[in-house]
């Protein structure tokens, strides 16, 4: 398979099904992905391209034309007979299918044209081609608005993927205190330190939206409260613990911003 995105996009909702129904099965696949990423130089550049794509938020266009272009040619030094070999390595032995796992239009389109100039050779009959794709995935960074803080607390799964990945990655391997410890909760904590963590974070979230709270106007202000009520309302339960944790971590990390 060409589109690395959309291989990326099956093994992060496969994560997210493991950590809510607890399947092993899934998480063992998973690690198997991770693996792989952190061994395989062509499939871990190309993870971080498509990260660094999907979350770069700019606005001046000549700066987000440069920042396509330096990312795409970090593959240079790599065949395509390699990347398409890597790619088809990383999907042997899938047990779904491939069609099981749909994205978003939006992020779709966005992964075509990311795999696309990647994977085609600039020449004079393909200039117009690559024209139109940086200019698209450009459209996409323009309108790559940071997330809003919601009552819902959403999260999405690209999160502990990339926490994961980063951590496995040698050369990129900053990863904050924070982040080890969540992974550390999360895979290798007691009961105890589990609700231990979970209400110590609910306290730091508290903490922040309450000096928020006092700076912000009216409108922003609602929001906030919102939120507010939305933690004060949080109660540990050891069956959603993952999910309801990856949550406020991210709601944590939304609101340092």
């Amino acid at each position: 398979m060409k589109n690395f995105g959309t291989i990326k996009t099956i093994y992060n909702d496969m994560l997210s099904e493991a950590i809510s129904n607890k399947d092993v099965k899934r998480k063992k696949i998973f690690k198997t992905y991770i693996k792989k990423l952190k061994e395989n130089e062509v499939l871990r550049t190309q993870f971080l391209i498509y990260k660094n794509i999907e979350n770069k938020i700019e606005e001046n266009e000549t700066r987000i034309i440069e920042y396509i272009k330096e990312n795409i040619s970090l593959m240079d030094k790599f065949s395509k007979k390699q990347i398409l070999k890597s790619n088809k390595d990383l999907v042997k032995g899938m047990v779904l299918k491939l069609e099981t796992y749909k994205n978003d239009e939006v992020i779709n389109k966005l992964h075509e044209n990311i795999s696309y100039l990647i994977h085609t050779e600039k020449t004079a009959k393909t200039i117009d081609t690559i024209f139109e794709s940086i200019s698209n995935v450009s459209d996409y960074i323009k309108s790559n608005t940071k997330k809003k803080i919601t009552e819902s607390l959403g999260v999405s799964n690209e999160i502990l993927t990339s926490i994961v990945v980063d951590k496995y990655n040698e050369k990129y391997k900053e990863l904050s205190e924070g982040s080890k410890k969540l992974i550390n909760t999360i895979l290798e904590s007691t009961h105890e330190d589990k609700i231990e963590y979970f209400n110590t974070t609910i306290k730091d979230c508290l903490t922040i939206v309450n000096e928020q709270i006092a700076n912000a106007d009216l409108s922003l202000k609602e929001g906030l409260l919102s939120v507010k009520e939305n933690l004060l309302n949080r109660v540990f339960n050891e069956g959603t613990f993952e999910v309801d944790i990856l949550k406020i971590f991210q709601l944590k990390k939304d609101l340092n911003e």
